[in-house]
């Protein structure tokens, strides 16, 4: 895009700012096999990609970087030992031979990433983490917490971010005590599972205040009160997942010990939520009512924790006995096609991978 010829004076005087470049990255789909785990005739083996040797300790949930790399979190310690807070492990060609992983800690992880209970990237690189404590000031006062958004450029990432900076965080939203579950919308968007007040939270990051600052004045929070949700307990995640193809949004009810579903597009925006702001400017704060939503699954279900889709098939973690469950949600309520029985009580998150 140029200009010449101006006001009579001749040819642009500054061309180097007539090209403009973007980098639009294309992903290959992620091929659905559900149908191979689902087969009686078939037979499972499990490879472990990182453990205890990589510095993985507790960790609550996974997921993959759009280049492919995978993170996992894991919960740490809330305000006690050397280095409180949680920490991730990225994991760089993760099941080939050239696999390499790497833990990381943010610098004031004791705030911005304390107990935390899940994980998700957003297509444009960044992620957001969720805290399971009440607060994440650990002075037992207001139940300040909620969501946090990192980018994951290994530049900004646990990096120091300059004088007057406090960690490498890109943003934080203190609306959601015992957040127990999150799922990527677009961009800077996400969905939480908030405990504390047995409802589903729209956060709306916009634009970041950068690494360290601590603007959070254009911050969009909306409550969903319905449906209600109950969580198992503060160690057990209770994750969610957005099918992009329908907008729905997949809750695991950990504590109802069912699988909801709700349409992202449809309520009403208006009223004031009866739970508290405790940041204290936001663009908006505000209640969503009159909402879509479906039980999906009410039957099966013990300790229900992780989740995952592809087309219409939803995938859905036993935290009680490690059952992988498979099913069909076509038509409401689901179908059970499929389960595999690992013995491994104890699994939360889960997501399908690239391959």
């Amino acid at each position: 895009l140029w200009i010449s010829n101006i006001n009579g004076q001749g040819p642009d005087a500054v061309p180097s700012n007539d090209t403009w470049v973007k980098t639009i990255t294309i992903k290959d789909p992620i091929p659905n096999i559900i149908p191979s785990y689902t087969s009686a005739t078939n037979t499972f083996t499990y490879d472990i990609i990182v453990n205890a040797t990589n510095q993985v300790n507790t960790p609550r949930d996974l997921d993959f970087h759009p280049n492919g790399d995978l993170w996992v979190i894991n919960t740490g310690l809330e305000d006690s030992g050397p280095s409180p807070g949680g920490s991730t492990v990225k994991v760089t060609n993760p099941g080939v031979t050239s696999q390499n992983s790497l833990w990381q800690q943010d610098g004031n992880a004791w705030h911005f990433m304390s107990l935390p209970s899940a994980i998700a990237f957003s297509d444009n690189g960044n992620f957001a983490t969720t805290t399971s404590a009440y607060d994440c000031n650990h002075n037992g006062g207001a139940p300040f917490a909620g969501p946090s958004l990192w980018s994951s450029d290994p530049n900004i990432y646990a990096q120091y971010a300059g004088p007057g900076t406090n960690g490498s965080h890109l943003d934080m939203l203190h609306e959601s005590s015992y957040c127990m579950g999150i799922a990527s919308e677009t961009d800077n968007v996400f969905w939480v599972f908030d405990a504390n007040n047995n409802d589903i939270v729209r956060y709306d990051f916009a634009d970041d205040h950068g690494p360290g600052n601590d603007d959070h004045d254009d911050g969009i929070v909306r409550r969903y009160p319905q449906p209600a949700v109950n969580w198992i307990n503060a160690d057990i995640s209770s994750h969610l997942v957005i099918d992009r193809n329908t907008e729905w949004l997949y809750i695991v009810d950990g504590g109802n010990q069912r699988i909801l579903r709700l349409d992202i597009n449809s309520g009403t925006v208006g009223g004031t939520p009866n739970y508290p702001q405790y940041d204290g400017v936001l663009a908006e704060y505000t209640n969503v009512t009159g909402v879509t939503w479906e039980v999906v699954v009410s039957t099966g279900l013990i300790q229900p924790s992780g989740i995952d889709i592809i087309e219409d098939r939803l995938v859905v973690t036993d935290h009680s006995n490690g059952d992988i469950i498979f099913y069909d949600v076509s038509n409401i309520p689901a179908t059970e096609i499929g389960r595999l029985q690992t013995n491994e009580p104890g699994i939360m998150g889960v997501v399908l991978g690239p391959e």
